[in-house]
């Protein structure tokens, strides 16, 4: 039966005897750490069939304490490393799949990407994403300062401090960051990228 289930996926005869590819990919449209992992996964997806592999693609939900912070929601983000891991675990040993490659980008789906590898002994890789680029902030000088999150979080502060208007916090907010990708600062997800 679950032969015929890939066939109706659009598997061919000659996919059965390639190796099977897992491409664990957190993803959520709703974080610039992770909202360009379905191109970047197609990309390996098609690399991986280029070079006589079937790719298995694995979406896991994702989540981010720079999303969650000051909010209920955080009661959700740490424990989202295991979750994703599990994730990538299931969809990797539930097709029974050969070798895992898997994609990173928040200071969650960093370690549960890497996590989910050893804990299957399985032969893969971990790629990352990569970091944003700063943004620029223009001050009333005349001059930008560089910016990442923690120039928001330092401008929450100062509105809580009532050292600025929420007119200044919204401008800054605004500027901070500027596209996709992981914080543009050594915070979790950059530093542990770095040393994996």
């Amino acid at each position: 039966c679950s032969r015929a289930n890939f066939r109706a996926a659009g598997w061919k005869e000659e996919d059965f005897k390639k190796p099977v590819i897992t491409i664990g990919v957190p993803y959520s449209n709703s974080m610039p750490c992770n909202n360009k992992f379905v191109e970047l996964a197609d990309l390996i997806a098609r690399e991986v069939e280029q070079l006589g592999g079937k790719p298995h693609i694995a979406y896991t939900p994702v989540i981010s304490d720079g999303i969650t912070q000051g909010a209920l929601a955080m009661r959700y983000s740490l424990i989202s490393r295991e979750y994703i891991a599990d994730c990538m675990e299931i969809m990797h040993e539930g097709y029974a799949a050969d070798a895992m490659i898997t994609l990173a980008g928040c200071d969650k789906s960093v370690p549960a990407s890497t996590m989910v590898l050893p804990r299957l002994n399985c032969i893969g890789l971990s790629l990352f994403g990569g970091a944003a680029l700063p943004g620029q902030v223009p001050r009333p000088d005349g001059t930008v300062e560089r910016s990442d999150p923690g120039t928001v979080m330092e401008a929450i502060g100062a509105y809580g401090d009532r050292l600025i208007d929420i007119e200044e916090l919204h401008r800054i907010e605004c500027v901070a960051l500027p596209g996709s990708g992981t914080c543009s600062a050594m915070f979790t997800a950059c530093t542990m990228a770095s040393a994996v």
